[in-house]
């Protein structure tokens, strides 16, 4: 369970699109370093447009195509020392900042509550503002996307929490087209990032009825997953999937009914090679279990036929209803809840998929058919713990976070972790699955030494490895052995760079993105991490944006 999108991605760019291919730095200068800038005011509005000329950095929740986390950058392990904040945005009336930022050398996209917004990467200056026209429904959790075609025609596209794709004009903020993605606009949403391909737009589709089953009239449940295939010039539908069958069986007269469930919140992956689609989906919502939940599956990428199927967990059901007691609603037996939210990974040689789940375990699989080549557990699982929102890879390492604990849904606190819990940073061998090395950082919370809990994805940019924790903790990694190289808080309240109050809070979701030199950081979860204590930081309304001081433009 999770909320919307905000993905860039151009379809033609001056920054290549395989992030995998990357020049390292020091070797030569990346396109963004060898762009003209143009001075602007400090905070404000800009005195000019957006250029969507501008060289692509990193867009996606992914980053790529391939889902692997790892963007092309200047940094490394020897300047990320360096790293100093250069400006805050807060934003009034907002409580969380959950969605991934998305980076051209002159501008950077976010959203916050139910604006997106364009602004100057360098200076804070704001270019323009578009507000979801439904003034409710929020852009809440993963991407933007930006398709550049001409030196004219440049979108964006964001998803919200009502199962809307909006596509707004990158120049000037304007609506192009708005579509309903999904088949029910009081239950689907879009949480996890779009893809694009080819002018086809992926949208991967979940449902909130795995909260609002326990309480909605008529019995838990009838929405299911979907993934969505749209034109991205026009938003003409070409082909959906949906994960299950209608929901017509009843197992519960006016408590429980089946199939459902097996949602997609996580982003797609793109396999170019076999023009296939591949994601992952979460636990059904009650019975009867489907073959399609707590998977991974690929579809042909034309028309949405399945080519095959891997199913981690089978018999897995599980809502709400469970956590509060509704009894008839809730599945029996009640399942556990692991699903796939973070996103597949396609690794560079281009046969090997990577793919964890909140049962804590890392799975690889064959591109080519979904068999399994080996599996490695990193924690015991629980229904928010595991592996949560991504990895990464720098393609010689798998790179995985995982934590194992318990949340109150009535203060969305957390309660504890669980016994036996390690949370801990790992990396492993993508070959074998062998466990290359470990870390579990902690700190001092109220005289008793904590652990950082890592739920948010992790990033990688050459030597580096990048992780946000719940307490507000950024940190940098050396990739080679897992040294700590960096360490930020943004569990602070603050002034923003236009004088707005603002706080920092929980890291989740998109964790760190990486901007080339240097770092945009969402910060602030309400959904349950709304609580704050020994573990989390809460609530929050600010976009921290960092940089490398010596690398930032005077304008020319």
């Amino acid at each position: 369970m999770r909320l919307a999108t905000l993905l860039l991605l151009p379809i033609i760019s001056a920054a290549c699109s395989d992030n995998n291919d990357s020049t390292q730095a020091g070797t030569s200068l990346l396109p963004f370093q060898t762009y003209h800038y143009v001075q602007e005011p400090r905070g404000g509005e800009c005195d000019n447009a957006v250029d969507i000329t501008a060289p692509l950095i990193v867009s996606g929740f992914g980053f790529d195509l391939e889902n692997t986390r790892n963007s092309v950058s200047i940094i490394n392990a020897d300047n990320i020392g360096d790293m100093q904040l250069s400006y805050t945005i807060a934003n009034h009336g907002v409580s969380d900042m959950r969605g991934a930022s998305a980076a051209t050398a002159q501008a950077l996209f976010f959203t916050a509550g139910n604006a997106l917004s364009a602004i100057n990467r360098y200076s804070g200056c704001a270019y323009w503002r578009y507000t979801n026209p439904i003034d409710a429904t929020l852009f809440r959790s993963a991407t933007v996307l930006l398709a550049t075609r001409s030196a004219t025609d440049s979108t964006v596209y964001v998803g919200d929490s009502n199962g809307y794709v909006h596509a707004v004009d990158a120049v000037t903020g304007q609506q192009r087209w708005r579509v309903f993605a999904g088949i029910d606009t009081t239950l689907h949403f879009i949480t996890g990032g779009m893809q694009i391909h080819e002018n086809t737009l992926i949208v991967p589709i979940s449902s909130k009825e795995v909260v609002l089953g326990a309480f909605l009239p008529g019995g838990c449940c009838i929405s299911h997953g979907m993934i969505v295939a749209l034109n991205a010039s026009t938003g003409e539908r070409l082909w959906d999937y949906h994960t299950t069958a209608e929901a017509t069986q009843i197992i519960e007269p006016n408590a429980r009914k089946g199939p459902n469930g097996a949602p997609v919140w996580s982003t797609p992956t793109i396999d170019k090679t076999r023009n296939a689609v591949i994601f992952g989906t979460g636990q059904n919502y009650t019975e009867p279990t489907t073959l399609t939940s707590d998977a991974i599956i690929s579809l042909d990428l034309a028309d949405g036929q399945v080519n095959w199927m891997f199913q981690a967990t089978a018999g897995d059901a599980w809502n709400y209803a469970c956590e509060f007691g509704v009894v008839m609603r809730c599945p029996n037996p009640e399942g556990h809840d692991f699903d796939f939210g973070a996103a597949p990974m396609l690794l560079n040689d281009g046969n090997t998929l990577i793919a964890g789940d909140k049962g804590g375990m890392v799975y690889a699989l064959n591109a080519d058919n979904g068999a399994l080549i080996w599996a490695r557990k990193l924690s015991l699982g629980t229904k928010l713990g595991g592996i949560h929102w991504g990895m990464a890879t720098d393609g010689v390492r798998i790179f995985a976070a995982a934590t194992d604990f318990e949340i109150d849904p009535a203060s969305g606190n957390l309660e504890d972790l669980i016994p036996g819990a390690n949370p801990g940073i790992y990396a492993l061998d993508p070959i074998s699955g062998e466990l290359l090395w470990e870390v579990q950082p902690t700190r001092e919370y109220e005289g008793r030494e904590t652990p950082l809990l890592f739920s948010a994805s992790l990033s990688v940019t050459n030597d580096v490895l990048l992780a946000g924790a719940l307490d507000g903790t950024l940190m940098a990694f050396s990739v080679a052995d897992g040294a700590e190289l960096w360490e930020y808080t943004v569990n602070q309240s603050l002034t923003d760079i236009n004088g707005v109050e603002g706080d920092g809070g929980t890291i989740d979701g998109a964790g760190i993105i990486i901007t080339g030199d240097g770092l945009a950081v969402n910060s602030g979860y309400t959904a349950l991490f709304g609580g704050v204590g020994r573990y989390q930081a809460g609530t929050g309304n600010t976009l921290f944006v960092f940089t490398l001081p010596t690398e930032t433009p005077s304008g020319q």
